[in-house]
């Protein structure tokens, strides 16, 4: 039996390692199922037609039926963003997620459950699970950012570059709720206070190094030995040696089929908006990031 738990902020790859495990067709797939029910085809990616909500909206009927509380309804199974994007910082979930979650894990004798909402839950996670494995996908904090201040949207990127606004935009962030999370972050952490008055991109690297850091240090604490690091760019790079990687951590093999899909359908990592400014080096030693991205990029299990 494999259930393997996989976590990584926002904007970090989760949807393409979902997209290939999805694709592998032995394990029991489970997509954001503490996400907002709605639909899902394709995920974050759109590399298919597939809606990967749809049976995480079943599995929730199913849930709150079987435990017959007429005060629970699917909504109290969005935890987090972009409900109370503040709980994904707690160190815990209610009784009723955390029987949901272990539902899930217990669906099949191979699962695979995608979050990123669990970064600070891994205790939850190991008690579920203890034999689970748990893999942390880690995307650069600049390119996040990026991605997060062009929020997908062309018309958006084109009116940043336009002005210019990159490195000065101080709102207009939250399209995955990360700008609520800084703000939380800075209003509820004295250390961090001094913070609030970065740009943009500043708030969405420090949302990036606390996801991080938590991520890290709970699967270091409850999953020794089991747990692996994916480094986004080296997904894109070499998908087919990144799964061949994590299976064989498992005693498997990923089946050609998803090496193919991989081969034809995973792009290279994009780069991150203006790598020459001085702006990064900036806000990498005020953060002091340098070390957790060497950490991160270093530790990739391919």
């Amino acid at each position: 039996m494999t259930v393997v738990f996989a976590q990584g902020m926002r904007r970090s790859g989760t949807t393409i390692l979902f997209d290939l495990m999805w694709d592998d067709g032995r394990f029991d797939c489970w997509y954001e199922p503490l996400n907002a029910v709605r639909p899902a085809r394709g995920g974050g990616s759109k590399a298919r037609e597939v809606d990967y909500a749809e049976k995480v909206e079943e599995a929730k009927r199913r849930f709150l039926a079987a435990r017959g509380d007429p005060s629970l309804g699917p909504g109290d199974l969005n935890w987090g963003a972009p409900r109370a994007p503040h709980l994904e910082f707690e160190p815990s979930w209610p009784p009723h997620v955390r029987d949901f979650v272990a539902s899930l894990a217990a669906s099949a004798p191979r699962v695979f459950v995608k979050f990123t909402r669990a970064s600070h839950k891994l205790a939850d996670l190991a008690a579920i699970r203890p034999d689970a494995w748990f893999v942390h996908v880690v995307r650069d904090p600049r390119a996040v950012a990026t991605s997060h201040l062009f929020r997908t949207d062309p018309a958006v990127k084109e009116r940043v570059l336009r002005e210019g606004s990159f490195f000065t935009l101080a709102t207009g962030f939250d399209q995955w709720k990360t700008e609520t999370m800084a703000a939380h972050l800075v209003a509820t952490r004295p250390d961090l206070a001094r913070f609030a008055a970065e740009p943009a991109f500043v708030r969405a690297m420090l949302v990036w190094r606390e996801l991080y850091t938590a991520t890290r240090d709970g699967a270091r604490a409850h999953f020794p030995g089991r747990h692996a690091v994916v480094w986004h760019d080296a997904l894109c790079a070499d998908p087919c040696g990144t799964l061949r990687a994590l299976f064989a951590r498992w005693g498997m093999q990923p089946e050609e089929r998803v090496l193919e899909w991989a081969r034809a359908n995973v792009r290279p990592a994009k780069p991150w908006h203006g790598p020459e400014r001085a702006e990064w080096s900036r806000a990498a030693d005020l953060l002091g990031l340098a070390p957790l991205v060497a950490e991160a990029r270093d530790g990739h299990v391919g």
